[in-house]
């Protein structure tokens, strides 16, 4: 009895066993397919004849029951492709196969429910399409480093990725994204470590974590500790924000362009690796809390950790942030002098009296901490995108005598600033009642705006121009008739000086033909091949009627009236006899043809 329950179990085993051979077929043409793809298969050492891929010959690949749940073929120098349907291996857990040569177009592996693992770093993939990663709903790690997926172009992380809620390591260095990190990515709420690396990102860094876009992008990932960014081309500033990320440990945001100054919270924050270098970064170095901290490369005021800026550089950089950071200008306003910064000027006390930079493409809004210039006796805005009012607090510059902030967007309320002070804002559309527009610069210098890097000699005109709009208590501005007599002032101007300078050109051509005075002289030409032994051609021209002589060959002349300046011929001979046979004394000079001598015609003339 007990060796027929035996045979019983065992038959029961085999017939499982059939099923599952029947079930395994399809992963088993995969695998077969996975190793004709590539050049050298014989490196993976798998059957040729045998088709139990659980089975100890099939090295490489393990099972979960009868189902291949990993392939680990990484650093084996795999060359090939991969099949197009990878993904068919719906038990799929783990798949590794870094630091390879696996090249061509990455299959998709959109439906793996429980892929937990993808690491494809190190290999020859150019492509990726977009459904590679829809229903991943386990991974946890995904490494695509150094693969130029999509070259010409570049790519960016497809929407699929966001199902991925337990994703909690995302490297993908050096793997030709582009353009703006997708939003999603700051929802990810098991994400702990970010590397994106030496790519071509680029876009603001909201909120100081290190991601772009519209919203706030990661004061939501609480649970990240290693963010690298370094080496692409995001943009704007780091905000006081970033320290809710609390469990941050490495923040890497080396060659950028970020701007302004450093936030205290960054400053304070207990990182262990903490990497600003190469960036636009200004104002003072604080004292960072961080173990280990570098920040070369950058615009900062001074070299020193916690050594202050000069109260007007502080004031500037904040009226610099408030226009955004202009690249030209942060570009320039580097160090703690900013008597030598671009569109600015000092007085002999070096304190700043002049800010001139009309048509700088300058969009934002206008600072408060201008009025701690308290030197400033002029302030050229005009032909940029600025918007929003002035502040309040610019009344108290004491020393402004121009304040021209024409061709705008300035909007009301007028201010009441002294009677000294010429305020221009002629051309901001609100004072009208209209819409704020995109002004146009003026064209070549506008003549309001003087030098743009050198201080003005004397203070400007208290006189209102006729560009100018003044500001006064009642609020009153003439605009269209400015605009008006701008353009017909040129028009006519031209008009008369054309009308005066015709008749006046035609005097002159006509009195310089008739009282030209040709110069009484004569030049020898050099000899050719081709003429006469005896002969030299000179030209010769004298008398106030333009006439020229002709020299025969005895040397007489024969007056023709002619152009001033003719060939003529004179016998060799003869030529030495006009100039008294050559003697030192009538030598004038050595040009390029030989000696000049002073000689005389038979008529007397020299």
């Amino acid at each position: 009895m007990r060796n027929h329950r035996i045979k019983i179990v065992l038959s029961l085993y085999s017939l499982v066993t059939v099923v599952f051979s029947v079930i395994d077929s399809n992963d088993f043409t995969i695998l077969k397919a996975f190793r004709e793809g590539l050049e050298n298969p014989g490196l993976l050492e798998w059957p040729t004849d045998g088709d139990d891929l659980c089975g100890q010959s099939w090295k490489h690949v393990f099972c979960s029951g009868s189902r291949v749940s990993q392939i680990q073929v990484q650093n084996m120098s795999l060359k090939g492709t991969l099949p197009h349907n990878l993904n068919a291996l719906t038990k799929l857990q783990r798949l590794g196969l870094q630091r390879n040569h696996f090249a061509g177009a990455l299959p998709s592996l959109g439906g793996l429910s429980g892929l937990q693992s993808v690491y494809l770093d190190f290999n020859k993939f150019d492509s990726i399409p977009s459904n590679c990663f829809d229903g991943l709903v386990s991974l946890q790690f995904l490494s695509l480093d150094s693969n130029n997926f999509n070259a010409s172009t570049g790519w960016s992380f497809p929407e699929g990725l966001q199902d991925s809620a337990q994703l909690t390591s995302l490297s993908c260095m050096f793997c030709n994204l582009a353009g703006p990190l997708p939003v999603f990515l700051g929802s990810l709420p098991s994400l702990q470590s970010l590397k994106l690396s030496g790519n071509n990102l680029s876009g603001e860094i909201p909120n100081g974590g290190g991601l772009s876009g519209t919203i706030d992008v990661v004061t939501t990932m609480d649970s990240v500790n290693v963010l690298w960014l370094h080496g692409n081309q995001f943009t704007g500033t780091i905000l006081e924000s970033i320290d809710n990320l609390t469990v941050l440990q490495d923040l890497n945001h080396n060659i950028n362009q970020l701007v302004g100054l450093i936030p205290d919270s960054l400053a304070k924050m207990s990182l262990q690796h903490l990497d600003l270098n190469n960036n636009q970064l200004m104002g003072l170095i604080p004292k960072f809390k961080a173990t280990k901290a570098s920040y070369t490369s950058n615009a900062f005021c001074q070299s020193t950790p916690g050594v202050p800026c000069a109260p007007e550089v502080m004031a500037l950089l904040e009226f610099l942030g408030s226009l955004n950071y202009p690249s030209k200008l942060v570009s320039s306003w580097t160090g703690n002098n900013p008597c030598l910064w671009l569109g600015l000027a000092c007085d002999p006390n070096s304190k700043v009296n002049s800010i001139v930079l009309p048509n700088h493409n300058l969009s934002g809004t206008l600072s408060p901490s201008v009025a701690k210039l308290g030197s400033l006796f002029q302030v050229k805005l005009a032909g940029n995108n600025i918007i929003g009012p002035v502040s309040d607090n610019w009344t108290s510059l004491t020393s402004l005598k121009t304040l021209d902030l024409s061709a705008n967007n300035i909007s009301p309320p007028l201010l009441e600033f002294s009677g000294t002070v010429n305020v221009v804002i002629s051309g901001n559309p609100l004072f009208n009642g209209g819409s704020p527009s995109n002004p146009t610069p003026f064209p070549g210098k506008n003549p309001s705006s003087g030098s743009l890097n050198s201080p003005p000699s004397n203070f400007p005109s208290p006189n209102k121009g006729i560009n100018s709009s003044p500001m006064n208590s009642s609020g009153s501005t003439k605009p269209k008739m400015s605009t008006l007599v701008a353009i017909i002032a040129p028009v006519a101007s031209v008009a008369v000086i054309a009308i005066l300078a015709i008749p006046l050109s035609i005097y002159c051509f006509k009195k310089r033909k008739d009282t030209f005075q040709a110069p009484s002289s004569l030049v020898i030409h050099p000899r050719y091949p081709s003429d006469l032994d005896n002969t030299v051609k000179v030209v010769v021209a004298y008398d106030t009627n333009g006439s020229s002589s002709t020299i025969t060959g005895n040397g007489s002349a024969s007056r023709t009236s002619s152009s001033i300046r003719e060939s003529h011929v004179i016998e060799a001979g003869n030529l030495v006899i006009l100039v008294q046979n050559l003697a030192s004394m009538n030598e004038l000079g050595r040009g390029g043809f030989g000696v000049v001598y002073k000689g005389e015609l038979d008529d007397g003339t020299k």
